[in-house]
């Protein structure tokens, strides 16, 4: 069974999640884990200086107590993401979601999303009546791991990748 945990720039952990990597082939589909934190770490910065609650969430994915992938949850009100096309209501936004390259292929991708979803789906962040993700058109390992769960694609395509969106 898979577990998430939190993590952080400041966690000693943080070393192992940022030499998680994935196939050759599938780094132009996302962002390198040392970049997530990076950008959760600031994401939450200006949220605390506004006096407003953290936004993105990272956890680490762990199997049998190692480390096997990554995913970042965002919970974003109107105007705060680059692109304002998602929505005009608070939504929360599947961010990253990284299986490293020896445990692909196991499931694990499905399970990470599942636990995910499990936090949204308690709003955990704030309410929300959906949830957002995003891919590359050719990454069809997260277009199959996403629809699994029930994503739909709305026909959107933002900075070059496809919108999908799930009803929470």
């Amino acid at each position: 069974m898979i577990e998430l945990k939190p993590i952080s720039i400041l966690d000693k952990e943080m070393v192992e999640c940022i030499n998680l990597s994935v196939a050759d082939e599938q780094n132009d589909f996302v962002a390198s884990n040392s970049y997530s934190l990076a950008e959760a770490y600031d994401t939450n910065k200006r949220h605390i200086e506004r006096e407003e609650n953290s936004r993105a969430a990272p956890y680490a994915a762990y199997k049998d107590g190692k480390m096997v992938g990554f995913i970042m949850i965002g919970y974003f009100y109107p105007g705060e993401t680059d692109e304002d096309e998602y929505s005009d209501e608070p939504i929360y936004y599947i961010w990253r979601l990284f299986v490293d390259k020896e445990y692909q292929g196991k499931g694990f991708g499905k399970e990470i999303l599942s636990l995910a979803m499990d936090k949204v789906k308690s709003k955990y962040l704030g309410a929300a009546n959906l949830c957002f993700s995003s891919y590359d058109p050719d990454n069809d390992a997260s277009r199959g791991t996403f629809a699994s769960y029930g994503f739909k694609e709305d026909g959107r395509i933002i900075d070059d990748e496809i919108v999908c969106k799930i009803s929470i």
